[in-house]
């Protein structure tokens, strides 16, 4: 069920790694974002505003790669910098890039709001684990565990880490989001 959106991420890894401009460009807001007073709702904090990509890194073992860090300055030239998420009322969800949207789907907030449903268009719906959520950073992730043989997710992934099949049991891509 992971292996297209892992297969996907490990592309983009390896692209966010070999990335030759560094330099950050600020987003612009393409719609401005709700009014709504904020509360301690999840799902009001996810509602009241445009969300970005603040870091991605993935980790297996004692391995750890850092994908994709605004703060760090690592992979900014790469497309996830200017994506922009909104997170809908009617439980739709609109990544924009330039104003133009590049995916859509439905999202749900699970298990008392400790887990994240995204149904992405075109792609096997996925749940994420909720760590860290408040006004200023949705933080969740998602382990993926070998699936036999033929697993070429996980092969890519640590092959990418640099880590041995031995020493992994489980890999853990951890996303960062903060408002715009």
């Amino acid at each position: 069920m992971r292996k297209p959106f892992l297969l996907i991420i490990s592309i983009l890894s390896i692209g966010l790694m070999t990335s030759c401009n560094e330099s950050i460009t600020p987003l612009e807001k393409v719609v401005p974002a709700s009014s709504a007073k904020s509360t301690n709702s999840v799902k009001q904090t996810l509602l009241n505003s445009f969300w970005q990509y603040g870091e991605i890194n993935i980790q297996g073992g004692s391995k750890t790669k850092l994908v994709f860090s605004r703060q760090q300055n690592v992979g900014l030239n790469n497309t996830i910098s200017k994506i922009q998420i909104n997170f809908k009322t009617d439980g739709t969800i609109v990544s924009l890039q330039e104003g133009l949207v590049v995916q859509k789907g439905k999202w749900k907030l699970l298990n008392n709001d400790k887990q994240l449903e995204l149904a992405i268009e075109n792609s096997p719906v996925e749940v994420f684990n909720i760590v860290q959520f408040n006004k200023d950073v949705i933080e969740y992730n998602s382990v993926l565990k070998p699936n036999g043989s033929q697993d070429d997710a996980w092969t890519m992934t640590l092959a990418f880490l640099g880590a041995s099949p031995s020493s992994v049991t489980e890999i853990t891509t951890t996303y960062k989001l903060s408002p715009i």
